[in-house]
């Protein structure tokens, strides 16, 4: 009869040993959830992604209302992200608050599509369409984006021609040139900078660039047309036509 009670007391003992511990884990779980419950995300390092953008994105997930697993999602696993983006981090700003950290791709220059504005990477690709003009971003004359869409890459009927925009669009940002627009005229580019128009013509070099920059010093307040499209090397001649320039 001893025996048969011990063991019977050993049963319950067990039973109270292990009610107690999924209780314990329970109130662990529920401890973690509510306290790691988002309530708040926040984004920055954005200067042209909509903010609400990437929020939504993020919260698509069913599982994003707690932080540590958005941790674990944007560290250890592969996630998607709006075409504009290189890069996204999430951290924790408080075990409730996640924080956003992203990397926009460059934007080149833009394109004026009826009311919307194309803005385009090195790559050609769209990362942003609306009305808004951004400041110190040139505009592109003279290329057809009439089937842009946004984060497709732009389509031109003449390749040629846009490998040229995307050349000197590249090359003008490496050398710190602001020019106020961009002008492709039949085969030719044309940089603008206030009453100043440079000719390129349609090969563009690092070379041709690099001129623009120690000429405009020199020809600051006047107005006129600088020729660089038979430009070759240094050395060569560069020629300037005050008071005239292309219509």
């Amino acid at each position: 009869m001893k025996q048969k009670k011990n063991k019977g007391y050993k049963k319950s003992h067990k039973i109270y040993a292990l009610t107690v511990i999924v209780l314990g884990l329970a109130i662990i779980l529920l401890a973690l959830f509510l306290l790691f419950y988002v309530q708040r995300i926040e984004v920055e390092g954005n200067e042209y992604t909509d903010s609400q953008e990437i929020v939504d994105l993020v919260e698509e997930d069913p599982l994003s209302m707690n932080s540590l697993y958005l941790l674990y999602k944007y560290r250890f696993t592969d996630y998607d992200m709006p075409g504009s983006l290189d890069s996204m981090k999430v951290s924790l700003a408080a075990p409730w608050s996640v924080r956003v950290t992203v990397d926009e791709k460059k934007i080149l220059a833009y394109v004026q599509n009826g009311e919307q504005n194309v803005y385009f990477d090195e790559e050609g690709l769209v990362v942003k369409m609306d009305s808004e003009v951004l400041e110190g971003v040139p505009c592109v004359e003279g290329l057809d984006v009439s089937g842009a869409e946004l984060y497709k890459t732009l389509g031109n009927g003449d390749e040629a021609l846009f490998r040229s925009i995307l050349d000197v669009t590249c090359q003008v940002r490496e050398f710190e040139l602001s020019p106020d627009r961009i002008v492709c005229s039949g085969e030719d580019i044309q940089l603008w900078f206030g009453e100043i128009c440079v000719l390129l013509g349609d090969d563009i070099t690092a070379d041709k660039i690099a001129q623009i920059s120690p000429i405009l010093a020199k020809l600051e307040g006047r107005r006129g047309t600088l020729h660089l499209e038979h430009f070759e090397e240094k050395g060569d001649a560069v020629s300037f036509s005050p008071d005239v320039l292309p219509e």
